[in-house]
């Protein structure tokens, strides 16, 4: 079939044409007339089979035909950023394109003049909580990467999300998108949709098992691989490379991505050459602040190959997926969270471990979905004529268990993770505050209407609620009338700040033991001790710090830990070990020194820095209802978890682009504070090292021509073009100053070309 025999008006059909889309493919074909009838429609297709273009069709229509609104749902921020630039190819029609991913506590800006919005499922969650205008408009929700569903951290917000718009508009329009599942009749049920499933794929996927230095495909053909000194892993990487194709390496732990991106490194330098400028290395040594796992990451990618973990910051994972994606990188050593949802195939996967190690428990197999997602990277549409998955066996024994296994084998079935009382806690309460129940008996009506709902028995779920309302009526989040419950002004207000009740509960408990004498580290341990935060592992380096924390907290608990509801005593190091980190990021110990000391990487810092900070921002709201005393030994910490300071920066970290490297660079030149930033000479500012042209004016702009200050929003893109131009301007300083020392010292061979030549 083809665009123009769709039923959607010429201009959504030549705007279709222009980007490209001329040819359906099987699955579109069968799918986007059901959508376009404003049927609900459940899509499960392999992945890299075109699921995106049977929502972006339908979505086109509501906004170009209609004038409706459309709600983008995806399960990760790096898809979300995806999303907005596929729809804003699309602004000759009208599209004004929305990203809410942010600030749970906040009414997006822009919301009234989008007519999509792509947020991920925490955050439509949250403008539900918040009684946004805008999602009463709502004609059409494309829920993306819908399998998600099964997650247990991501899944219930997403299910509960989904359920309120539903019931609260009959009339709106679902489409849900997903990979391969076996019970997508399960997910067409609950959404009263109509089921596409398929197995097409625009390029074909050979799934094999490497053994003795070939691999076997399902199909029974096979490959051998010629492989140097052992090195298997590199002789699969080293065949694709070589024939022109791109590899990706999936292993089970952050340490493997790294020590094999390394050890791959002199052998892809041989292959493609070295060539990385120097504002490209400093994005990769991690910009403001370097450290060993940057200046690692940037000479492995010099040689044009990369490793991707969650231990990475977001400019270094979005440096590295774009590299891959144009060619730059020619393979990227992941861990498994890399193959959910990120537009990233590959020629030749390889997939080296199957198992992963969880606490208490060893190494456990990975679920057959996940190897099923990995695999599905393979294949570049346009560039490869097929894609090969590869699961390495260890012996015969274990070939025959990869085959039949995972290759051979269906994915498992989705199941609910609403069923347990942590997590319904939390969505009751938000039930209860947005008025989508008020009572015992409607909070089951609505579960009833859950994916939970529509594919379990329910048996035991009355008490499980009563239990719930008797725990939020103990913490004065929730009073009952009769039968009527209705939230309080705190559960409305921890309802709104999307925490669990549990964390509310030891926030206020905190708050009112603040006092004159409290010091910060009482208040982050309080904070680290909430469900919220997640514990991070203490190590044997790790010892002697947490020890000395307790020694240091020991009778000045703002929580004593014996009080809190299931709290489990077990895990109050690793509880310190967050409060630790987090006190030795404010205090401005570098990221080097930290993450050295505490064996973790960049991203481990700011991943709990993040929670910490949502947190610590709860704690000040909640301190505002119970001892607003106690918002003058908060409310600094605010800004200090944000960027990591002490309190004599605070003033200067208000600037955007100054982090707390650059700020005490200022700050030690005698740049103070705004009223020094005012004062001070636009170009004795571009100066000073590390801060250059383009921040300096940035600086000043803020006080505008009159020398008063002004406020201004700037966007996420405003601050990202900024960075840029600083990455780009410090690579040319340096490059200037290598220049430079080359002239006095003599030539010293051709200079380095851009890593994008090879």
């Amino acid at each position: 079939m083809r665009v123009e025999e769709l039923d959607i008006s010429g201009r959504v059909s030549e705007s279709l044409r222009s980007e490209g889309y001329l040819e359906l493919h099987p699955p579109q074909a069968q799918a986007i007339p059901l959508a376009l009838e404003g049927r609900n429609l459940v899509v499960a297709i392999p992945t890299a089979s075109g699921k995106s273009l049977i929502g972006y069709v339908p979505a086109l229509k509501t906004i170009a035909e209609r004038r409706g609104k459309v709600l983008y749902i995806v399960p990760l921020k790096a898809l979300a950023s995806e999303k907005k630039d596929d729809f804003d190819r699309f602004s000759s029609l009208g599209v004004r394109t929305h990203l809410s991913s942010g600030d749970l506590d906040a009414e997006d800006k822009g919301l009234g003049d989008a007519n999509v919005v792509i947020a991920t499922s925490e955050k439509a969650d949250s403008m539900i909580r918040h009684g946004s205008e805008w999602m009463n408009g709502v004609e059409l929700v494309i829920a993306d990467e819908i399998h998600m569903i099964h997650d247990p951290g991501r899944g219930p917000t997403l299910e509960v999300a989904l359920t309120k718009l539903m019931r609260r508009n009959r009339n709106m329009q679902v489409i849900a998108l997903s990979a391969t599942i076996s019970n997508a009749e399960d997910l067409a049920r609950w959404l009263h949709a109509d089921l596409v499933r398929s197995d097409w794929r625009p390029i074909p996927l050979r799934e094999g098992v490497f053994l003795g230095r070939e691999i076997e495909f399902s199909d029974g053909s096979r490959t051998e691989v010629p492989c140097k000194n052992g090195e298997e892993v590199w002789g699969l990487v080293e065949q694709t490379v070589k024939s022109g194709g791109q590899g990706m390496v999936f292993v089970n732990s952050r340490r493997s991505t790294e020590s094999l991106a390394v050890r791959f490194s002199k052998p892809m330098a041989a292959l493609v050459g070295k060539n990385l400028t120097e504002a490209e290395a400093h994005i990769l040594e991690g910009d403001g602040e370097t450290t060993a796992s940057g200046r690692k990451l940037a000479d492995c990618v010099r040689c044009g190959v990369a490793f991707h973990n969650a231990g990475l910051t977001y400019r270094q994972r979005r440096f590295i997926e774009e590299g891959f994606r144009q060619g730059r990188i020619k393979c990227i050593i992941a861990t498994p969270t890399l193959a959910a949802g990120i537009n990233l195939p590959a020629r030749r996967v390889v997939i080296r471990d199957t198992t992963r190690f969880e606490t208490n428990v060893g190494n456990v197999p990975l679920p057959v979905m996940e190897i099923k997602q990995m695999c599905g990277r393979a294949g570049r549409p346009r560039f490869d004529p097929y894609g090969e998955a590869v699961l390495m066996a260890k012996s015969e024994d274990d070939a025959d268990h990869l085959m039949q296994d995972y290759i051979g084998h269906d994915t498992e079935r989705l199941t609910s993770k609403l069923f347990n009382e942590r997590v319904l806690r939390s969505h009751m309460l938000g039930m209860i505050a947005t008025g989508d129940a008020w009572s015992e008996d409607t909070v089951v009506d609505f579960l009833r209407d859950t994916f939970y709902g529509t594919t379990s028995q329910m048996f035991g779920i009355e008490s499980v609620v009563q239990r719930t309302v008797e725990f939020l009526e103990d913490e004065c989040m929730i009073a009952a009338d009769g039968d009527r419950l209705e939230a309080l002004p705190f559960g409305k207000r921890v309802s709104d700040m999307c925490i669990d009740p549990a964390s509310a509960s030891i926030l206020r408990d905190a708050v009112l033991k603040i006092d004159d004498g409290t010091d910060a580290f009482q208040i982050l341990a309080a904070a680290a001790m909430t469900p919220d935060v997640m514990g991070m592992y203490p190590k044997k380096c790790d010892e002697d710090s947490i020890s000395a924390a307790a020694q240091r907290l020991d009778g000045r608990y703002l929580v004593d830990p014996d009080e809190i509801a299931e709290y489990d005593y077990e895990f109050l190091f690793s509880d310190l070990k967050t409060a630790l980190l987090t006190e030795r990021w404010i205090e401005e110990v570098p990221e080097d020194v930290i993450t050295d000391s505490m064996g973790i990487g960049p991203g481990d810092i700011r991943s709990r820095i993040d929670m910490m900070d949502w947190i610590i921002y709860a704690m000040n709201e909640i301190a505002l209802i119970f001892n607003p005393d106690a918002v003058v030994k908060i409310r600094p910490l605010m800004t200090r978890i944000k960027y990591g300071v002490k309190e004599e920066l605070m003033e200067l970290v208000g600037f955007r682009g100054v982090g707390r490297s650059r700020a005490r660079i200022l700050f030690d030149r005698g740049i103070k504070g705004e009223l020094d930033v005012m004062e001070a000479d636009e170009s004795v500012l571009a100066a000073i090292p590390k801060i250059g042209n383009a921040l300096a004016h940035s600086m000043k702009a803020r006080f505008g021509s009159s020398g008063t200050r002004e406020v201004r929003e700037d966007s996420e893109e405003d601050e990202d073009a900024m960075l840029d131009a600083m990455a780009a301007e410090y690579g040319e300083a340096v490059a200037a100053e290598k220049s430079e020392q080359e002239d006095k010292k003599g030539p010293a061979g051709p200079r380095q070309s851009n890593l994008f030549d090879f």
